[in-house]
This record gives C-alpha cells, sequence and structure tokens, in this order.
C-alpha cells in the first residue's frame, strides 16, 4: 500500500515535471528573437552559452546510469534520459541561432525539470508509469525538429546594396559580385567626399563568422585607417541588419 502511494506521487511529480519541460520550452521559442543577426563575440563562447553546455553535459553521467547500470525494462528512466538530451540538443541550437537573452531563463527552467524527472526514473526502476516519458521525448524531438529546420540560414546577410548611417550623411554602396562567394566594388560617402575600391568576403570563410574587406589601396580615403578595412554584423534582424566600419554603424535600406 505504501509502495502504491510512493508510486502515485512520483507519478504526479513526473506529470508536473512534464508541464514544467513543455512551458520552459514553448517560453523559450516564444522569446527567443531568431531573426535576430547573432553578432560575432569576441569572447566566444558566450557566458550562456558555457552554462547551457554545462546543464547539458551534467546530463551525462545521468544517462550513462540509466542505460549501463538499470535494468532494461526500466523504459520510462530511458525515455526520460532521451528526453533530456533532445531537450538539450534543441535549446544549444536555439542558442546559436539566437544570441543571449532573457528567454535563456526558460531554457534553465526546461533543462532542470528534464534533469530531476531522469533522476527520478533512474532511482525508481518500478511501478512508474510510461506516458510521461514517452511525452517528454515526443516533445523534445519536436523542438529538436523544429530547431533545426530554421538553423541553416545562421547569421549571413546580403552584404550588397546600400548601407545608412543614422546619425550622418553617411552611405556604403556595395555590388553585386559577378561569382558566388566573390566580392566586387564599393563607394563610400561621408559627406561631400566619395571613396571607391573594391570588397571581399573574408578568407577562409567560417559559418560563424562572416565579414569582409574593404580593399582601399590607391583610393582617396573619406576615414583613417588600414588599406584594408573590415566591415562584419554587429547586430539588427533580418530585415534591418547593422554592421560596422571604422566606429561607424550602418543599416541596410
Amino acid at each position: 500500500m505504501g509502495e502504491r502511494a510512493t508510486d502515485r506521487r512520483l507519478a504526479v511529480v513526473l506529470w508536473s515535471a512534464l508541464v514544467v519541460e513543455a512551458a520552459g520550452l514553448v517560453g523559450t521559442v516564444a522569446l527567443a528573437d531568431t531573426t535576430v543577426l547573432v553578432p560575432e563575440w569576441d569572447g566566444f563562447p558566450a557566458p550562456e552559452c558555457a552554462v547551457l553546455l554545462c546543464i547539458s553535459l551534467a546530463i551525462l553521467p545521468i544517462v550513462v546510469a540509466v542505460l549501463a547500470l538499470r535494468s532494461p525494462r526500466n523504459t520510462a528512466a530511458v525515455g526520460r534520459a532521451a528526453a533530456s538530451w533532445f531537450l538539450a540538443l534543441a535549446l544549444l541550437i536555439t542558442l546559436a541561432r539566437a544570441g543571449s537573452g532573457p528567454w535563456v531563463v526558460w531554457c534553465g527552467v526546461a533543462m532542470v525539470a528534464a534533469c530531476v524527472a531522469t533522476v527520478i526514473c533512474s532511482g525508481s526502476p518500478s511501478g512508474l508509469p510510461q506516458t510521461p516519458s514517452r511525452v517528454a521525448a515526443g516533445i523534445a524531438v519536436i523542438g529538436l525538429v523544429a530547431g533545426v529546420s530554421g538553423s541553416c540560414s545562421g547569421p549571413y546577410t546580403d552584404y550588397p546594396g546600400v548601407w545608412t548611417a543614422s546619425t550622418s550623411d553617411v552611405s556604403l554602396t556595395l555590388t553585386d559580385p559577378t561569382q558566388p562567394g566573390q566580392g566586387a566594388q564599393y563607394t563610400l560617402r561621408i559627406g561631400t567626399c566619395t571613396e571607391q575600391g573594391s570588397w571581399a568576403f573574408d578568407y577562409p570563410q567560417m559559418s560563424t563568422s562572416v565579414q569582409l574587406w574593404l580593399h582601399r589601396e590607391g583610393a582617396l580615403a573619406c576615414i583613417p585607417g588600414d588599406p584594408a578595412t573590415r566591415v562584419h554584423l554587429v547586430g539588427g534582424n533580418r530585415k534591418n541588419p547593422v554592421i560596422t566600419l571604422t566606429g561607424l554603424r550602418l543599416t541596410k535600406q
């Protein structure tokens, strides 16, 4: 009789953990703006990424204990362990797409709930309902698929076009390259000064570091600087990306 009462209490806890996991995942997706262009991190990994990575790695010994030490019939523990991993991957992918923000707290809530539920299942090999674990795994897989489906866009934006500064009479025009991945010509106007030259993407190009260089050899320099000036993303969203050019912040028109 006492064991049944304990199992019922654990079942309530597992269902509650499932609700918290789902709420955390929904809160993460709702608050994380994946249209924001992720700037280049000078001090990567970002603190939020390190926190989530540590939480994910903390689940590893639990998964090992579930798979190696527990009875194969403890499918509830295996299901919860799988759900924890899927959920961790989904949230890490979301972090890579959206950068930092207050929504990271919801990631932590979901991961803590998943971890607690996994511990409960691994410590109770019998008498636990299978449904909460199966539902948790299903929700985590859906979250992972949703994260992967939009993760290929990355931080890249189309650089060719006209970029302007909101606080001064500055514009940067980049022409379209003749070949994919190559550069073309640029025109920089600051007041009455006009500077022209060529631009090219950084080489080797990295999937998480898309930037370009203005090659200003022999050009009338409107701004002081080296012959090769770096231009890179600093924020904005996919409709209005923001780049920086020697202290100037330019938004695409």
